[in-house]
């Protein structure tokens, strides 16, 4: 027994042992490490063809190594290396499409990888966190730099390698070493080593160590094929007798390292342990720069299990670097025999990950690490495949190529994970399994379940996996641990009770449903305590919080002492039933003050601490000891001397609750002259009145003759805050004269005035007196913050429908009558943390097992370059004349200038679809005007359109100018269907007639001049937001569908720029007159057309047009193309295109402020233009820097500012906290 052995048994570590607490992998025919384990024990080949959204491989392919040709058709590739959720980590869309999806995938993944070991990367900033980075290649940046993408984000983001740690440290704010490693093959194995020896050296606390692979070029493939390193067949065949040859592959693995003793400390999760690891190279072993040397490999596996202490003849399994190429295998299968096949009692078992997913290339150590890992936590072995024929040794002796999954039957296995650079630089590293884990047991106490994104949808899709995730084998105290203490806490969340694992299931569906809304934490609220008066009582209150709850007990025997002190009975017998339940004033109020503390201090036991406390009536009480101004002895005097006095007037007086406004009750109470008045004013139309019990019910008649809702106040028979409270008064300010408050360390709000007073005796004797001003107090407390939750601190809520009348708050009630305490109060914490409240959450649950759970649910979008497809797009020129409106453009006039129409957009796009062979009709989706542009109909000009394949069967396209500017861009798809909507639905809304002349006269009122095939109106009828109009013959196809859109005009009663639209869908066309009709959708300035034949028969429909019409924004440029050469032509009447980037010559999008547009809209404008999106996709409760604004952008948006508005705003401005709707609002 080696003493590692002996050392697990006994649970102590040694000072050199780095545990593996976290993993997170995608490669090919994996998106995680679960499924990752289930491809390797399923014997999966994840090899494919390589998709064309790589290369096309046709062009570069041959069965024959030859010069520019690669002999390998297949490689092992991700599913998504486009998608990135760039707003997650506040990174702009613009420097998104700048970055090497390599370092995306990397954000991505390590975040997954610090899930997995439960730590919460946001508690990692500011920290020494070392950050060590495999990677070899930067394809994305070598192909956007040959498109033309020459600035310094281009460079760092997609062309440097030692920009994608940083670019990790930078996200996260570590401030350990942050290294990319680059030794080709083996470079993500030595990050790991380099991060251990880090953490060995006390460089850092926490290391991740990660190798990522993406392949955009083919330009290895090739010259790996010039050099027979590729296999023909596409596989890699390690230890097979048919070994030709590895194959190309993606991918991305992080590991999570730590000091095992840190990680025990800590409880993070520990998936295994590495116990030493080595780094040689071959110098001029083999004679060749290229070529492996056995020496070099043996000298670094001595090297290895020296380091950790082990014979190498002890280790049970080796992860091969196993590529696969004759020469590397025999030189690696030596190497192993020479120095750990010797004096073995059992064979050593090999293997490779290559088989399965191919060869990941600088991520291939980490894969082969994360792959030893499972095997050490599984106990199983994954077969190595294509190895029919194994190589001679491989079947006897003491090397053993595992070809079916066997059994790892060590108590404690030896792993070793060798990875081999192509300069001769290896790397060995020695792991065995963790120790045992102890699961911590379920109490049945509920617990809640805590899941959060940063938007509604990633929320959604959290909730669906943890339904997925959750079944009967999950621990609900660990599970929710995990969740709740390990995982970061966004914005959108949503909290579920419970105190199994079918009830979280049930919320979860709940939730899923639309039942439950999620909660929203947009910043820090404010918290406010609010204590009620009298009234929210109930017989058994507190007994279960008294028994599960050490902080509730406490406060409730300190308040019970001082009771016992002041008035000689305990309140924690008549709470318990020791003694009798009294609902008598005398009694009841200091039972209710107590709670009320005991509750409060429960919830700050939870750490939930109040901003702001406010009091009602006798909650004040509550309220001021909480808020420190009061002792509990001094509080306990109050309460108990203030409700001794008020018993003494039991009987003589009565309050009622009406639903009307203190003034309007001050009104019909003028005509008793005093001895009724308002006792509460509670909200803007909730009020308590008081007074002489027999005044009371005439008070009560007159309501109710009036139609006012009343109820008499339950269990109260005094008249608190009334004339008859006078004498009460008097003496309570005699008996506290002797009372010393503190300064409160906690805002006290007054609700007997608005001032802030001592809370002496003269102040207590105002609170029985005067009227609680309830309804003035919360509303200045509600205007103090945007963001304010109220938990009322009470046995159930009595105050909280007020404040919700009052302003908008969150409201929590912390118990409800009758409910089961824990439960009710766990709940009401799950909701105050959805709600943004600070929780101590590793209080709360007195600590936890980290158990793995769902990743985060990234929402990715993509972000591309368009240039960087050029081996995959179809480009063709599309002449504008051949499109058939050559003569009837000299009939279209807007200010005396011809538009291209947007008609001839979708025809241009159409026909170059057309022209690709296929049968199939097409239709356009998610069409976007980028420029609207005027022409010389004497010299049309030649559009350029391209369309490139995307996933599930549609085509990008785009459509520029000659010389690049982007007018247009969209999706291409394949059939559907077109609507059924019946012409004579619409004759039946729309009876205005509308004669050509009106309609003439519409269009020229907003500078249009139709003539020729476009002046074809014959007749036409208006509705509400919808018209319908019949057209003679126009011509072309093009010119149909622009006349037929004339019909907008007509249903808008305006002029109208045309910003996007949904689907055009086109199946036909009209030889003769035809049908148009437009509707406006109700509210929104979006519009749909369709297009009917003389037969009635619909040819051809827009659906989703979004407008901007001169009433809701003035227009602002059109882009004039005369013989091919763009001029911009500024007029403060013509159409306003939203912010665009040009790709070829102009790098930046051109905003331009019109006469008379708002200044809050330009900001906006110039904002989305420069964080590279548009402005309705902008949140303007974020700041700008969290938008992904950094310094370069904002030294561009300042200038742009300056030169748009001539105001001068500095960058440390736009860089600050402020959001950009304050900014915006600021300079307007």
């Amino acid at each position: 027994m080696t003493h590692r052995h002996a050392s697990t048994r006994s649970g102590s570590t040694s000072s050199r042992e780095v545990a593996v607490a976290g993993m997170a992998c995608r490669f090919p025919g994996a998106r995680s490490v679960a499924a990752f384990w289930d491809l390797l024990t399923r014997n999966v080949d994840a090899v494919s063809e390589i998709p064309r959204d790589r290369f096309d491989i046709d062009d570069w392919y041959s069965t024959e190594p030859a010069p520019g040709r690669t002999i390998s058709r297949h490689g092992g590739f991700l599913a998504d290396v486009r998608g990135f959720d760039a707003e997650f980590f506040g990174i702009s869309p613009r420097e998104a499409r700048a970055m090497d999806p390599q370092q995306r995938l990397l954000l991505e993944v390590a975040w997954e990888a610090l899930e997995d070991a439960g730590i919460r990367p946001s508690g990692l900033a500011g920290r020494r966190v070392g950050v060590f980075v495999g990677q070899a290649t930067a394809e994305y940046g070598k192909a956007s730099r040959s498109a033309g993408n020459h600035d310094v984000r281009h460079a760092a983001g997609g062309e440097l390698r030692a920009v994608t740690s940083g670019r990790l440290s930078y996200a996260l704010d570590l401030r350990g070493p942050s290294i990319v490693v680059d030794t080709a093959c083996s470079s993500s194995l030595v990050a790991v080593h380099n991060a251990r020896q880090a953490l060995l050296a006390g460089e850092c606390d926490i290391a991740i160590a990660a190798g990522v692979n993406v392949i955009l070029l083919p330009d290895d493939a090739i010259a790996y094929s010039q050099a027979s390193m590729l296999a023909p067949d596409g596989r890699c065949k390690f230890g097979s007798a048919r070994a030709d040859g590895f194959v190309r592959s993606e991918g991305i693995g992080a590991v999570v390292l730590e000091r095992l003793n840190d990680a025990v400390e800590h409880g993070d999760r520990v998936h295994a342990v590495l116990l030493g690891s080595a780094v040689s190279n071959d110098g001029r072993g083999s004679g060749f720069l290229l070529q492996p040397a056995v020496h070099g490999q043996a000298e670094m596996l001595e090297a290895a299990y020296q380091d950790a202490g082990l014979k190498p003849s002890t280790v049970d399994y080796i992860e091969a670097h196993g590529t696969g190429t004759s020469v590397g295998d025999r030189v690696e299968l030596a190497a192993l025999r020479e120095i750990a096949g010797e004096g073995r009692e059992k064979p050593l078992l090999l293997g490779s990950v290559k088989s399965n997913i191919g060869h990941t290339e600088a991520a291939a150590g980490v894969a082969g690490l994360i792959k030893a890992v499972l095997i050490a936590e599984h106990r199983t072995v994954p077969a190595s495949l294509h190895a029919h024929v194994p190589a001679e040794g491989l079947t006897d002796g003491p090397l053993r190529l595992v070809t079916r999954n066997q059994p790892l039957t060590s108590e404690q296995p030896i792993i070793g994970v060798s990875s081999f650079g192509i300069s001769g630089t290896n790397v060995h590293v020695v792991l065995t399994s963790p120790p045992d884990a102890v699961p911590t047991a379920d109490d049945g106490r509920p617990r809640v379940l805590t899941l959060s994104a940063k938007s509604v949808a990633a929320l959604r899709d959290a909730a669906a996996s943890y339904l997925s995730h959750l079944d009967g084998t999950a621990a609900v105290h660990d599970t929710c641990y995990t969740a709740a203490v390990r995982r970061d806490h966004h914005e959108h969340r949503l909290a579920v009770t419970g105190a199994s694992i079918a009830e979280f299931q049930s919320g979860l569906r709940a939730f899923l449903a639309g039942e439950t809304p999620p909660g929203r934490a947009t910043e820090r609220p404010q918290v406010v305590f609010q204590f009620p008066g009298q009234g929210s009582q109930w017989r058994g209150m507190g007994r279960e919080l008294y028994e599960v709850s050490p902080a509730f007990r406490a406060a409730l025997d300190e308040c019970d002492a001082a009771v016992r002190d002041e008035a000689g009975w305990s309140v924690v017998d008549v709470l318990t039933g020791a003694a009798p339940w009294q609902e008598t004033i005398q009694v009841i109020q200091p039972v209710l003050w107590a709670v009320q503390v005991a509750l409060a201090t429960h919830w700050q036991s939870w750490g939930v601490h109040p901003d702001v406390v406010v009091g009602h009536s006798m909650g004040e009480v509550a309220a001021a000891q909480i808020a420190g101004a009061l002792s509990t002895r001094d509080a306990a005097a109050v309460i108990c001397r203030r409700s001794a006095l008020m018993q003494e007037t039991a009987g003589s007086g009565a309050m009622l609750w009406a639903e009307l406004s203190a003034g309007h009750a001050e009104g019909l109470l003028r005509r008793y002259r005093g001895e009724v008045c308002v006792a509460a004013d509670n909200s803007p139309g909730t009020c308590v009145l008081a007074g002489p019990v027999e005044l009371m019910k005439t008070v009560a008649e007159d309501l109710a003759s009036l139609g006012i809702a009343y109820r008499p106040v339950k269990d109260v028979d005094v008249a608190s805050h009334s004339p008859l409270m006078d004498k009460v008064a008097a003496a309570l300010r005699e008996q506290l004269d002797e009372l010393r408050p503190h300064t409160p360390r906690i805002d006290f709000r007054s609700t007997v005035d608005d001032g802030r007073r001592e809370l002496d005796a003269r102040y207590w004797a105002d609170n029985v007196r005067r009227t609680v001003r309830l309804n003035d107090t919360v509303r200045r407390i509600l205007t103090d913050s945007r963001h304010t939750v109220v938990l009322e601190i009470s046995p159930h809520p009595v105050l909280l429908a007020a404040v919700a009348e009052i302003g908008e708050a969150v409201t929590v009630p912390s118990l409800l009558r009758g409910e089961p305490e824990l439960r009710t109060i766990t709940r009401a914490l799950g909701h105050l943390h959805a709600a943004g409240v600070p929780v101590d959450w590793a209080s709360w649950f007195g600590g936890g097992r980290c158990v793995p759970l769902p990743s985060y649910p990234w929402q990715h979008q993509e972000y591309w370059f368009e240039s960087f497809t050029e081996h995959t797009e179809l480009v063709r020129e599309v002449d504008v004349a051949a499109l058939g409106i050559a003569e009837a453009l000299k009939g279209l006039r807007f200010r005396g200038l011809t538009p291209l129409p947007c008609a001839a957009l979708f025809e241009a796009v159409l026909s170059v679809a057309r022209g690709t062979g296929t049968s199939a009709e097409h239709a356009l989706k998610s069409v976007r005007f980028h420029e609207l542009c005027t022409i010389d109909p004497e010299s049309l000009p030649t559009l350029t359109v391209a369309l490139r394949p995307e996933r599930g069967g549609l085509r990008a396209f785009t459509v520029h100018t000659g010389e690049g500017l982007l007018l247009a861009s969209g999706e291409l798809e394949r059939g559907g269907s077109i609507s059924t909507v019946e012409l004579d639905w619409a004759f039946e809304r729309c009876r205005e007639y509308v004669r050509d002349s009106d309609f003439q006269e519409l269009a020229a009122r907003h500078g249009y001049e139709f003539e020729g095939p476009f002046r074809s109106l014959r007749q036409a009828w208006r509705g509400q937001d919808m018209a319908v109009a019949r057209f003679g013959a126009a011509g072309s196809a093009p010119v149909v569908l622009e006349t037929g859109m004339q019909t907008v005009m007509l249903a808008l009663g305006s002029a109208a720029v045309p910003l996007g639209v949904d689907r055009v869908r086109i199946t036909g066309r009209a030889t003769g007159e035809f049908w148009a009709v437009a509707r406006r959708r109700r509210g929104r300035p979006v519009v749909d057309v369709r297009l009917y034949d003389d037969r009635h028969d619909c040819f051809a429909e827009l659906t989703g047009i979004t407008v901007r019409t001169e009433a809701s924004a003035p227009f602002g440029r059109l882009t004039e193309l005369v013989n091919g050469v763009t001029n911009l032509l500024r007029s403060a009447r013509t159409p306003a295109p939203l912010p665009v980037r040009v790709p070829t010559q102009h790098k930046e999008p051109v905003v331009v402020e019109q006469p008379g547009e708002p200044v809050r809209e330009v900001v906006l404008g110039h904002v989305a233009a420069v964080l590279g999106t548009t402005p309705d996709r902008l949140d303007t409760r974020r700041a700008l820097r969290d938008l992904g604004l950094d310094s370069l952008m904002a030294a561009q948006l300042a200038a742009r500012l300056k030169k748009s508005l001539g105001r001068t705003v500095p960058a440390t401005q736009l860089l600050g906290p402020e959001d950009v709707a304050a900014l915006a609002d600021s300079l307007t």
